[in-house]
């Protein structure tokens, strides 16, 4: 059982909840509301008509989002091989587009059924959703942002103050236009990243000159079938990438329309507009059908716009798209692991919605185009040996068992070149891509061999190991069927839990927007006394801090995000301070790059850029030049048996520097808890002033008297102040969270274990190094510029080890933190207790019933929040 289920009382697959039956239970919530909000008589006033649509869009959403199959995202960096490995595993390597550079350009969802008797695996019909103008106005100014924060980046003086708060959709494109023709040279191309930007809104402004019937108002996006032969008009983005060499002026021509049949140009003039290609997909018989959650419904695959590429757009639709996936798997280029886009994306899932505990349950890993790692000719005894051997597969198995929580069984190992090889599937000859593929089909299958072979060994050696299963599987047929059966038990074990997980935030959004719309439907009764009409009644009072208590328990999520926390207890602005985290990773990098050890080696460095080894003390202890007066010191001398080895030396540096590390990142995010109860405690000095108003006050205390008459309702009150501070949350985390760092036993063992000079990687000179591989290996791994290598191995290790311990200590006080938020709420009345007791009494009110309309029905049967108890 993970922490995180541990947590929540249960994991995925136990009985102790049930995760279809709650699931459907949220359907009938959603069905309810859509109900109760169609019998509700609502006037003509435009706030009331606002909180009225965004109940009735939330209860939509609800009900869609419980109905839909369980989503498998596949993502990952452009030219990782994701699309064709898509293809492949429904047998039909070329069913997507595929090329070297990026290809896919909108999300594209593949919704599986069976193909008749006879039939091969194919799209057998598609859809094209588009954005609504809100939607667009969003995504425009996701890349806007995206803009300022790299013209800031860049620097050079230009002036972004005209955009400002700007959004073009909104506000027209003049300003864009004008801003970017003047301050930008496009002739230099001097930024091609900020002219990319710049030139992706200029094609959403020509497609909406041209296609903006397109897009329409409200809440659901237009719909329109297109056919399977033009289908890739909708995906393949690669045309539209060139940066020109002046400004693009607005396009002319004659407007598309949606009432006319769909075209390619239609396709093309509309392409930024899109939302997501649905794709239906007859599977062949035989061929894998895709994964079936427990409970029968089919599973749709998702394939996301690549990371990597200059498309800001593209990663917003990600972005948005990962809202709705219960299941992810990374696809990672073998031969290149350690990118900064897999970084990326992981960042893009825990800004979104995903806790440290479901983003790791979440995660799958398809190491791709693994046949382009060359199996290590070292004898090995062991996966941990094997791994060990490998600069690329010790990355490979770095990168991804961080992605995926350390889940070695998570891991698949696959080429959609061997599978084509060694299972014969069929492919796309034409074209340079298909004869790309034909002239490597043979080296690729010849490397299968070779991991085939290492399995074998493994087998007698480490059978049990995950990876032992995994290597034998990319033998057989490139990992497909391993990645398969893996994406299966995921599915169903993990699947529909996953899914619960997405719909209940969906259903607490939708109770609160009924709350909201009923309160406004049917204000609530004066209080308990007249006394307290001159500040307001008491309801509205216990509302007040009930939704000063929401949004702190909301915020908590900041404060469990150091990756986007400043110190300042805010949100990281675009291109105003920086993230606790980055704030700790800069002085730990600064720590490494003063040791003095740096210094030493440039030292060592002889004329052929070569480090020679460390230098010895002279065995004389003296100056060589007889007695002396003994103050000048022995000068060093080479290398002799007592020199101590570097390797140890560096390593001995590289504990305390992580323990230190780890003690200052804590004390600058302990800095933005306290900066973040400060600003909480500010914004909650209007409730404490009505609980202060002594004609309030002495309302609330009779409220509380009466129902809590064995203590006088004295520790509700004392609840209630104490959530109208947060003053003491400073102390409390520091004393959660003490400074400096306690370092269990254990945890030098953790630490020895991140250390990137362990033996088989040590420096030249360490005795027992394994993998010099002859002369040119040793002027490799002896030369100046590898320490350099070395020195940034060692600050990746460093900041992990802080990063790892940071967003412990931060999941930690979250944790903490609410579970006393909520021992406070406790003591908050729900409003229909407080009304009812200022009507009729305590003892009226227990006997009481639902009343006061349909939506005030749903909202008595229901009672509070999901997974919340009914005060």
């Amino acid at each position: 059982m993970t922490d995180f289920h541990a947590g929540q009382g249960g994991s995925a697959s136990s009985p102790a909840v049930d995760h279809r039956a709650a699931i459907g239970r949220y359907l009938k919530l959603a069905d309810r509301a859509m109900t109760a909000l169609g019998q509700e008589e609502v006037p003509d006033a435009a706030a009331v008509r606002q909180a009225y649509d965004r109940a009735a869009g939330l209860a939509a959403k609800l009900r869609e989002r419980c109905a839909r199959p369980v989503s498998v995202g596949i993502v990952g960096e452009y030219s990782a091989g994701k699309s064709m490995l898509l293809g492949t595993l429904l047998g039909r390597p070329g069913l997507l587009p595929t090329s070297g550079s990026p290809t896919t350009g909108n999300v594209t969802v593949l919704r599986l059924q069976p193909a008749a008797p006879g039939e091969d695996t194919r799209v057998r019909g598609a859809r094209i959703e588009y954005l609504t103008r809100d939607e667009l106005a969003d995504t425009v100014d996701y890349i806007m942002n995206e803009l300022v924060r790299t013209v800031q980046r860049a620097g050079g003086g230009r002036d972004v103050s005209a955009l400002a708060g700007y959004n073009p959709v909104r506000d027209g494109w003049e300003i864009l236009n004008r801003w970017a023709e003047t301050t930008l040279d496009w002739a230099a191309m001097e930024n091609s990243r900020l002219l990319g930007i710049t030139l992706e809104l200029t094609r959403i402004r020509d497609a909406l000159r041209l296609a903006g019937e397109f897009v329409l108002n409200g809440h659901s996006g237009l719909v329109l079938p297109v056919e399977v032969d033009i289908l890739r008009q909708a995906l393949d983005i690669e045309d539209i990438r060139e940066l020109p060499r002046s400004f693009p002026r607005t396009a002319q021509g004659f407007p598309v329309s949606p009432r006319d049949p769909v075209t390619a140009r239609t396709l093309r003039v509309g392409f930024t507009l899109i939302r997501r290609v649905v794709c239906q997909v007859s599977v062949a018989e035989g061929d894998w059908a895709g994964p079936l959650p427990g409970d029968g419904s089919a599973a749709e695959l998702c394939d996301l716009p690549g990371l990597g590429a200059t498309a800001v757009r593209d990663e917003y639709l990600s972005v948005r798209e990962l809202d709705e996936i219960d299941a992810i798997v990374i696809v990672l280029p073998s031969h290149r692991a350690e990118r900064d886009d897999a970084r990326q994306f992981y960042s893009l899932l825990e800004r979104n919605r995903r806790g440290k505990g479901a983003l790791s349950e979440s995660i799958l890993v398809a190491a791709n185009c693994f046949d382009l790692l060359q199996p290590p000719d070292t004898l090995h005894t062991g996966a941990a040996d094997l791994i060990a051997s490998s600069r690329d597969l010790a990355s490979l198995h770095r990168m991804a068992t961080t992605l995926n929580g350390r889940r070695e069984d998570r891991i698949a190992f696959t080429s959609s070149l061997v599978a084509i090889a060694t299972r014969g599937l069929p492919y796309d000859r034409g074209g340079e891509e298909g004869d790309k593929i034909t002239k490597m089909l043979g080296a690729a299958g010849a490397q299968a061999e070779r991991w085939k072979r290492i399995a074998g060994d493994l087998s007698l050696t480490d059978p049990d190991h995950a990876y032992t299963a995994a290597l034998r599987e990319f033998g057989r047929d490139g990992g497909i069927s391993g990645l398969r059966a893996m994406l299966d038990r995921h599915v169903r074990t993990y699947g529909v839990f996953l899914k619960h997980e997405a719909v209940v935030p969906i259903a607490a959004d939708l109770l609160a927007a009924l709350r909201t719309l009923d309160r406004m439907l049917r204000p609530a009764v004066q209080g308990v006394s007249g006394d307290a009409r001159g500040t307001g009644s008491l309801t509205a009072l216990f509302r007040m801090i009930e939704e000063e208590t929401s949004r702190t328990m909301r915020s908590l999520g900041l404060l469990t995000d150091p990756e986007r926390l400043s110190v300042e207890g805010t949100w990281v602005a675009p291109g105003v301070g920086s993230a606790v985290l980055d704030l700790a990773r800069a002085g730990a990098t600064y720590d490494v790059f003063t040791w003095r050890e740096w210094q030493e080696y440039r030292e060592r460095v002889k004329d052929d850029g070569r480090i020679g080894p460390p230098l010895g003390r002279s065995q004389t202890g003296g100056t060589g030049r007889g007695s002396g007066f003994g103050i000048a010191r022995a000068m060093p001398a080479e290398a002799d048996a007592t020199a101590p080895d570097t390797t140890e030396r560096l390593f001995g540096r590289f504990e305390p520097t992580c323990v230190r590390a780890v003690g200052t990142a804590r004390e600058i995010y302990l800095t933005a808890v306290a900066s973040w109860a400060e600003r909480r405690h500010r914004e909650l000095a209007p409730a404490r002033e009505r609980l202060r108003d002594p004609a309030a006050r002495a309302a609330a205390e009779r409220l509380l008297t009466a129902l809590d008459p064995g203590d006088g309702g004295e520790a509700r009150w004392h609840n209630l102040l104490s959530l109208a501070a947060m003053d003491w949350l400073p102390g409390a985390a520091a004393g959660l969270l003490p400074v400096p760092v306690p370092l269990p036993a254990a945890e030098t063992a953790r630490i020895a274990e991140r250390f990137p000079l362990r033996t088989a990687h040590a420096l030249p000179w360490h005795g027992d190094r394994l993998n010099i591989a002859g002369d040119a290996g040793a002027r490799i791994v002896s030369h100046q510029m590898n320490i350099f290598r070395v020195r940034g191995d060692i600050v990746a290790a460093v900041n992990h080890y802080l990063r790892r311990h940071l967003l412990a200590d931060a999941a930690r006080l979250g944790r903490v933190l609410r579970e006393e938020l909520q021992e406070l709420r406790n003591a908050v009345p729900a409003e229909e207790s407080v009304r009812s007791m200022t009507r009729s009494g305590p003892a009226e009110a227990r006997r009481s019933g639902p009343s006061g309309g349909p939506i005030r029905d749903l909202l008595d049967e229901w009672g509070d929040e999901p997974g919340r108890k009914t005060r």
